[in-house]
């Protein structure tokens, strides 16, 4: 089954902006975000602010380039509308502007970082709702009109509130001026509005765009930069709670499980009309291994967001792990009702049939997901570990094979590969798969496990030994692995290390009788005959045929009073 982490909360296809402040400060400058925010509000320059932040994402940006360009952009309005004019007029002017001449124009969804950043934003000429409504925001920075940033849950817009007079703008939808209820009827407010639905302050439109900045680092798997931007959102709006959702998915990819459920629940305290939050929080207790409680959390998800296929998946990891088999099987296939094209639901459904053995089913649903995505990794990788149970030896290879063309890093594939071939005899091609699999993953204990048996088929007891070693790493409670190095030492004849690894194997398992008879042999090269006649005693009286004429040789040795 998959790794858990917290499904991300944007706000949404469109997202956070912010306020409004005068044309072009003159003089000193913060030269880093940190500095900005220690400023009193009506000090900060929103598109300086947010430019600050762009350069760290790439920093080849020239800030005073992109304020110019914003400075022409006022410019361009003020022809429309002087300073005079209404601030209908003036709004009605940037409208034209920005979205008839300039053309600036919305995107469907916040997964391309470029759609976020305000340099990237003027030179695309497109956005969601956080982005054009910060560069909204900067115009009217320049304007000196009074705009103010407004979060909605999932969403972002612009509001002009001046004396006696107020509306909102829509970036989104080329400025139209919807009224607050239908925002409130389109989005889940709170009832307790809070953060949402009011005029922000600047530092609380920042603190909006930090929490789409976190997002886009978490999905470029920066977690550190997604945690520090996210602590900075959270502090700058505590009460929002996408922003600590947010932070408890960063918990959670950190393993600080606690701290996730503990921002879950302060976001379900601000919003318990949120499905994925939910989902996240029942992601949460489901690592825990708190199965019941994540079940229970799982189904105030469903009730609340029925069409998300990944509350069904988690539900049936949890079902699975509680060993509820059935119950996974049909959350998983609702799942795929409401998203047929999934292709890890497929995958999962294979992995508990594979699990249950019921190898048919397992073969049938890791095709459907080759069919959906014929580059599937996981899905080929997952097919060649049945066919290997199966017996299907050339069929596996073809899979496992797959699996490395598509995902050459991919250790779990090389590993397989190295299986098949075992079965195959072909074991220079076994090897290599093998040291591929633990170039690919260092930390693959099974990879160094079979390398090593592989290099003790081969005689090349040195390389063996190294590669139990790597393995013994990873499993210092593992007999076995001891009870190999003592055979690889006393192939090389270094019979006092020989001894001291079946020593460690009888330490961790007393009735490991294979380890008592080659002690014995051990301690019988190293001229100890009365203690390997009893270890030749021990290994007999558990069950493992000892050569009688060992036993005869030691117990005439020990008779004849010889002193070792």
């Amino acid at each position: 089954m998959k790794t858990i982490f917290g499904s991300l909360v944007l706000i949404t296809a469109c997202l956070l902006a912010a306020p409004s402040w005068s044309a072009g400060q003159s003089g000193y400058y913060p030269n880093s975000i940190e500095e900005v925010l220690k400023l009193d509000d009506d000090q900060i320059d929103l598109a300086a602010s947010v430019l600050l932040v762009s350069k760290r994402w790439d920093n080849r940006i020239d800030i005073d380039s992109y304020l110019d360009k914003i400075d022409d952009i006022a410019a361009q309005v003020r022809k429309l509308a002087p300073s005079s004019s209404n601030p209908r007029r003036t709004v009605e002017a940037i409208n034209k502007v920005l979205f008839t001449e300039l053309g600036f124009k919305p995107v469907d969804n916040a997964d391309n970082p470029d759609d976020l950043f305000l340099n990237t934003v003027i030179d695309n000429k497109r956005g969601y709702c956080l982005s054009l409504s910060v560069l909204y925001l900067s115009v009217g920075e320049r304007l000196n009109l009074p705009l103010y940033g407004v979060v909605a849950p999932g969403h972002f817009f612009v509001r002009y509130q001046g004396k006696g007079n107020s509306f909102n703008i829509e970036t989104t939808q080329n400025g139209v001026s919807p009224p607050d209820k239908h925002y409130m009827s389109e989005f889940k407010i709170p009832d307790n509005t809070g953060v949402y639905l009011r005029s922000l302050t600047k530092k609380e439109t920042i603190g909006c765009f930090f929490n789409n900045l976190a997002n886009s680092y978490y999905n470029r798997g920066q977690i550190e930069n997604a945690f520090y931007y996210q602590r900075l959102s959270v502090a700058l709006n505590p009460a929002l709670a996408e922003a600590r959702t947010n932070l408890g998915n960063i918990y959670l990819r950190k393993n600080m499980t606690d701290l996730a459920i503990e921002q879950y629940e302060i976001a379900l305290k601000i919003n318990s009309t949120e499905g994925k939050t939910y989902h996240n929080l029942a992601n949460a207790y489901r690592k825990k291994g708190l199965l019941d409680t994540a079940i229970k959390n799982y189904n105030i998800a469903l009730e609340l967001d029925p069409n998300y296929a990944e509350i069904y998946k988690g539900l049936a990891d949890a079902y699975n792990a509680k060993g509820l088999t059935e119950k996974a099987i049909a959350m998983l296939k609702k799942a795929a009702d409401v998203n047929a094209h999934d292709v890890d639901i497929y995958i999962s459904l294979a992995g508990i049939y594979q699990d249950n053995g019921q190898l048919d089913e397992a073969v049938s649903n890791y095709r459907h997901a080759l069919i959906i995505k014929t580059n599937s990794v996981e899905a080929a990788s997952g097919l060649g570990y049945v066919y290997l149970q199966k017996e299907m030896y050339n069929e596996a290879v073809e899979q496992f094979r797959t699996a490395v063309y598509y995902g050459p890093f991919n250790a779990r594939a090389h590993l397989g590969l190295g299986l098949v071939y075992n079965k195959l005899g072909r074991t220079d091609e076994e090897i290599q798969s093998y040291e591929n699999a633990v170039k690919s993953d260092p930390n693959m204990f099974a990879a160094y496990h079979n390398l090593a048996n592989a290099y003790m088929n081969r005689k090349l007891y040195d390389l063996a030994i190294e590669n139990y070693q790597a393995a013994v790493k990873f499993d210092p409670k593992n007999a076995d692995l001891y009870f190999n190095l003592g055979v690889a030492y006393s192939d090389l004849k270094k019979y006092e290390e020989a001894k001291e690894y079946y020593l460690k194997t009888i330490e961790l398992r007393w009735n490991y009788s294979a380890a008592h008879n080659n002690l014995a042999i051990t301690l019988y090269m190293l001229n100890r005959y009365q203690q390997a006649l009893n270890h030749a005693k021990i290994a007999q009286q558990q069950g493992f045929k000892v050569d009688e004429n060992f036993l005869n040789q030691l117990n005439k040795i020990v008779k004849e009073n010889y002193t070792p």
